[in-house]
């Protein structure tokens, strides 16, 4: 299981620096690729392809309103930011925080890193959304710009519990800026990403049915439209909390009023896949997140989320194909179990200890090298 000549090299490099591998080019100089995947935190599968100064604007929407409503609001609600927006395979991407490289950079080797955003994630305001996730895109008639395009995104009308009549549309309006070459090059990328992602529609589909902000803001849409036949639906897993209750004091946490704050934002500007970053968005985090959406916002700002949409059934595969097997890893498992964190109610139960023992074991099995070392059992109960 393990590499016997790695585990000598970094011995080595211990006793004695001078016999460590020098660095790779590649940590020096990281390329364009891995900066822009490192800003936007996207799979390694995904490359920049196209990339055009743009302005993006975006009207809140909210349930309920009617349409003279919604016209009246749209000026006091809209915001515009002026960015970078990007295309790769799969996702298209907008920052109002300037990348990592100079636009003159390689995808093999960026000379001119300067570190801005290199490590950082997402940041700035804007959207990390997978073509897949976008249901139309149109060409605007506009005087202040030679391109403009309107984005529909799939926001609450993906799974089968949405309800249309009550979801509001969520409409992004970006105008490009650039010269009529550059414009007609970006449009003629994205068209060729839409028609390829179509192919990961249920791939979507099975995602966002286990967001629970899909299930929370469905069961206040389903509450909200009058004479909707909406059955009633279970939450999604969220973790063992659900079951056995959260740690601490719900009412010092004050989990509803956070739980009331995210809603809000989330039905404003989009939710998980389709969700717009904000100027509000960074400060809610730093508020706190609510424990039944504490998971699907780490997935969303960490990028798991996106690994996860491109592969959905590799743990459950990971799971079935070792089944049975044994391993040094799987044995130091089994003993560490009942040692974490056993003061939790979940933990005492079968169904605590099997959640565990599925999740320690499909990573000792995805990585071998490092298999399971002690105090792992931890960390992956406190996420659990």
């Amino acid at each position: 299981m393990f590499n016997l000549n790695t585990l000598v090299q970094k011995a080595q490099s211990l006793i004695d620096p001078n016999t460590s591998p020098p660095p790779k080019s590649s940590d020096i100089h990281p390329s364009k690729a891995a900066l822009f995947r490192l800003q936007f935190r996207l799979p390694d599968t995904q490359s920049p392809l196209h990339e055009i100064t743009a302005e993006f604007s975006f009207a809140s929407a909210s349930a309920g309103r009617t349409q003279a409503q919604a016209n009246d609001e749209k000026s006091k609600t809209s915001s515009a930011y002026v960015g970078k927006l990007h295309l790769s395979e799969s996702f298209l991407c907008f920052s109002t925080q300037p990348t990592s490289f100079l636009p003159s950079a390689s995808l093999s080797a960026s000379t001119a890193f300067n570190g801005l955003t290199h490590g950082a994630g997402p940041a700035g305001n804007g959207f990390t959304l997978p073509l897949v996730a976008i249901r139309r895109v149109e060409r605007l008639q506009t005087q202040n710009a030679l391109f403009a395009l309107s984005v529909t995104t799939s926001n609450g009308f993906i799974t089968p519990h949405s309800t249309p009549a009550g979801n509001p549309t969520q409409k992004l309006t970006i105008q490009l800026a650039g010269s009529r070459q550059a414009c007609e090059r970006f449009c003629d990328g994205l068209k060729r990403g839409l028609r390829e992602a179509t192919k990961d529609a249920s791939n979507l589909k099975a995602i966002v049915s286990q967001c629970y902000s899909e299930y929370l803001l469905g069961e206040k849409v389903s509450r909200n439209v009058e004479k909707a036949e909406v059955p009633r639906r279970n939450p999604p897993d969220v973790g063992l909390g659900l079951l056995f209750g959260y740690p601490g004091d719900a009412k010092k946490l004050r989990d509803k009023s956070k739980m009331r704050l995210w809603g809000e934002y989330l039905r404003e500007n989009g939710r998980n896949l389709t969700l717009v970053r904000q100027p509000t968005f960074t400060r809610l985090l730093r508020v706190g997140l609510p424990n039944r959406l504490r998971g699907e916002m780490w997935e969303l700002t960490s990028g798991s989320l996106f690994l996860r949409l491109q592969k959905p059934t590799l743990y459950a595969d990971t799971l079935a194909k070792f089944q049975g097997r044994e391993s040094l890893a799987i044995d130091e498992i089994e003993k560490d179990l009942n040692r974490s964190l056993p003061e939790y109610a979940g933990f005492q139960s079968d169904e605590g200890i099997g959640r565990l023992r599925r999740v320690l074991t499909a990573y000792s099995w995805m990585n071998e090298e490092v298999g399971y070392c002690q105090a792992m059992n931890i960390v992956v109960a406190a996420v659990l």
